[in-house]
């Protein structure tokens, strides 16, 4: 935002601050003409016209400044709103966002949530999400410099995913869920805005991926036969957390006839024990998403998640011979009896609940050994 003294206005623009509010100069809200409706004019009694959406995304876009989609005008009052549901300053660095190491602050992170059609009481979820992947075991530097389809996966658990009306049943990986789908684009929104993760600058993915414009969802809590993964992960029940994870986009899992847990576990380890994932070569985390519906089948035959992930682990392997083909020369040391694990433990099995009806299960391969998951408790005091 311009200083009074140093104001810009694009002779294109309505009048509104969008052409200034992604300026740096002023982060912090103690100017004592902070709270303005607009700083592109001395005076408060005029009127002033909500800007033209086509037009912003346009001019946006053309400045690179978006995901491709339209994006709602972040004005001065609709990024101020946003401000009412978060502990932080304005100006606070929550995070520093590679490449560009772009300091991801309060202010910057409420106008792309708005972009994203993001509501303020998102603002929370869409922090902590930042805090998360800009961790060092993320290696957030690494998933934007790749040429591999990597996308960050957001799960959320706890009360607040009910709060905010997330989906966790059917469809919760597909459109048609405000707060799932604008959460995961307000964060690409940031990687492009904040990190400097353009396509082909910053973010080197030879393909992309459809899961980089969003790939947010909740944990189907009610229907998990066992412990939800925030609980897993050393947080209590009624926490609200969030998990960031380096994940391909999910792969369908289709099983409508097994009966038994050990036949439909052996599906899903077929599905995932394929050559040409990073997990072939460089194992590490791998996300499974089971249904309602296959969650029950091996609950009922008495198996417990860490049963579960252990089964996977220790059966999800690739011939030496394949996995020997990716962009990192196999580590020996990995073969057993000329086979690779895609994992390294039963805990690198990211095992959730999620979805609806349907014997179905999604899995994602993650970034191999290249990113570790993170998982980070939300403060709803404000929200």
């Amino acid at each position: 935002m311009a200083k009074k003294d140093k104001i810009k206005v694009n002779k294109n623009s309505c009048g509104c601050p969008i052409d200034n509010i992604l300026d740096d100069e002023s982060d912090n809200n103690d100017n004592d003409d902070y709270d303005r409706l607009c700083r592109a004019r001395d005076n408060d009694m005029e009127f002033f016209v909500e800007p033209d959406p086509e037009k912003v995304s346009l001019d946006f876009y053309q400045r690179r400044l978006t995901d491709g989609l339209p994006i709602i005008p972040p004005t001065r009052e609709k990024v101020n709103r946003f401000f009412n549901y978060t502990e932080h300053h304005p100006g606070d660095v929550l995070g520093v966002l590679p490449p560009k190491m772009g300091q991801a602050t309060t202010k910057k992170i409420a106008i792309n949530a708005v972009m994203a059609g993001c509501l303020p009481p998102y603002q929370p979820v869409v922090e902590n999400i930042i805090k998360a992947i800009s961790l060092e075991k993320f290696n957030l530097a690494g998933i934007n410099a790749t040429t591999h389809p990597v996308s960050i996966c957001t799960i959320i658990n706890g009360p607040l995913s009910d709060v905010l009306g997330m989906n966790s049943g059917t469809g919760c990986l597909g459109p048609g869920n405000i707060a799932n789908a604008s959460i995961g684009r307000a964060i690409r929104l940031c990687l492009i805005n904040i990190a400097g993760a353009i396509p082909g600058v910053g973010d080197h993915a030879t393909h992309g991926s459809p899961a980089k414009y969003s790939f947010c969802f909740a944990e189907n809590e009610e229907d998990n036969p066992w412990e939800a993964l925030h609980v897993e992960r050393g947080h209590n029940p009624n926490d609200s957390t969030v998990t960031v994870i380096a994940a391909e986009a999910p792969h369908n899992v289709n099983d409508h006839r097994s009966k038994s847990a050990e036949e439909l576990l052996d599906t899903i380890i077929h599905t995932a024990s394929t050559a040409g994932c990073n997990n072939s070569h460089v194992p590490g985390e791998l996300l499974v998403v089971l249904s309602p519906e296959h969650a029950i089948t091996i609950n009922k035959d008495g198996w417990s998640k860490k049963d579960v992930q252990t089964y996977i682990h220790e059966n999800s392997s690739i011939p030496a011979i394949l996995s020997d083909r990716g962009g990192r020369k196999l580590d020996e040391e990995l073969i057993t009896d000329g086979n690779v694990h895609i994992t390294r433990s039963p805990r690198d099995v990211i095992l959730v609940v999620a979805g609806g009806p349907g014997r179905h299960t999604m899995i994602s391969h993650g970034f191999g050994s290249g990113s570790q998951s993170v998982t980070l408790k939300i403060d709803t005091t404000k929200s």
